[in-house]
């Protein structure tokens, strides 16, 4: 009995997840069971919804800044029957959050590196209880990596699939090591921010792939600098092209 018990609970966790796409699938999967989640920039509270659904949180916040996708998560929430464990709110950033709440988790995706880091640095007051952060970048993952670094976080893993596009999940851990310094201690600190130290160990196909990809639209990119009469003007901007093309080559090589 006991085990059917388990099965049953596995499969509907299991069931829930796979509702997700498979970037939010990813997300989900780094989030610690019992967590109490923050969800921020929720959409439609897809990942919120399905984690309580698949019994890994204990509370959560869903917030977001734009009036139509809170409304949306709102309903979602409701028709899900989860208002009481889910608490949707409308709002910028951590400043949804409160010290009630009691947040151990956040997760930020779905936007760019720049505005995720702004996020944190302005809703710094609201880390201090927090002990991961699960953030996916649509673009400028270095951006984020950089942040983590100088704020003394340490990224614990790092994961990258491809859904039409290519999306980069980094998870952070405030405690996870005496050095938060560690991850990037055995590679060279520009290859560690711009491709991710932990992406490096795995070099998986996907990675391969969207650095094969980019290569490819670089040196493109080059092609049409070199052809342009505009040459001298475009000097300084050439050359970090050439230095971000010489350091996928080598590391896709």
């Amino acid at each position: 009995m006991e085990l059917l018990f388990r099965i049953g609970k596995e499969g509907r966790e299991v069931k829930q997840l796979h509702q997700l796409s498979l970037r939010l699938q990813t997300i989900a999967r780094e989030v610690p069971k019992g967590s109490r989640l923050a969800d921020i920039g929720t959409d439609h509270a897809q990942l919120p919804v399905a984690l309580m659904g698949a019994g890994r949180l204990s509370y959560a916040v869903a917030s977001d800044a734009k009036a139509g996708p809170f409304q949306t998560a709102l309903r979602n929430v409701e028709a899900a029957g989860f208002s009481d464990s889910i608490s949707v709110r409308h709002g910028e950033g951590l400043q949804t959050v409160g010290a009630s709440d009691r947040i151990d988790s956040i997760t930020i995706a779905g936007m760019g590196g720049s505005l995720i880091t702004e996020m944190l640095s302005k809703g710094a007051n609201k880390l201090e209880p927090v002990q991961r952060l699960i953030l996916q970048p649509n673009v400028a993952a270095d951006t984020v990596r950089k942040w983590l670094y100088d704020s003394g976080w340490t990224l614990v893993t790092e994961e990258i699939v491809q859904e039409e596009q290519f999306y980069e999940v980094l998870i952070a851990e405030k405690e996870a090591a005496e050095d938060h310094r560690h991850a990037y201690k055995y590679q060279n600190w520009e290859d560690a921010i711009l491709f991710g130290p932990k992406l490096l160990e795995k070099k998986s196909e996907v990675f391969q792939l969207k650095w094969e990809q980019e290569l490819a639209h670089l040196e493109r990119v080059l092609q049409q600098m070199d052809a342009s009469l505009q040459r001298t003007e475009i000097g300084e901007e050439r050359e970090r092209i050439k230095n971000r093309i010489k350091r996928i080559r080598e590391v896709i090589k």
